[in-house]
């Protein structure tokens, strides 16, 4: 009876907590649609602590773009990888380009921009990272190698 009780228990504080999780991202949104991204911000981060995978990605692509803080692809990555973990598609493509182009706190690598962009080219049959793996190759645009602490954002 008390593993019964137990059981119960912790069956309502982990329903409890997706119910926070879809809270919080519905309140982040609503703050992204009223660009008031400091408000957004720490809300993505609590729904994606809580396990929301759309928040996950949302809260990467705030670090991405500087919406809430200012740019930090180191942090912005790691939201990425926890999203592939989570079972996002379509994330390795966006982790490809961070890790190929470098810059606001990540350090450029090439070999792991060669796996995620694999990984999307394979996995997602993202033509998209066909073209990104060609260039990553030949050094061309924006994966030419040189380093740019802050490059231009290819999608603000």
């Amino acid at each position: 009876m008390l593993k019964f009780i137990g059981n119960l228990i912790n069956l309502n504080v982990m329903l409890t907590g997706k119910a926070r999780a879809f809270i919080a991202y519905d309140e982040a949104e609503a703050f992204c649609r009223a660009k008031d991204f400091k408000q957004a911000l720490p809300l993505m981060i609590e729904a994606s602590d809580l396990g929301n995978a759309h928040a996950t990605v949302q809260a990467a692509m705030m670090f991405l773009k500087g919406q809430g803080a200012t740019c930090d692809w180191h942090r912005a990555s790691e939201y990425l990888a926890l999203a592939i973990a989570r079972g996002v598609p379509d994330v390795h493509l966006i982790l490809g380009m961070v890790f190929g182009i470098g810059g606001y706190g990540l350090k450029r690598n090439p070999e792991k921009a060669k796996f995620h962009l694999a990984q999307a080219a394979a996995v997602d049959a993202d033509l998209d990272a066909v073209q990104m793996l060609t260039m990553l190759r030949k050094k061309q645009g924006v994966f030419s190698g040189k380093e740019r602490p802050n490059p231009a954002i290819p999608w603000k």
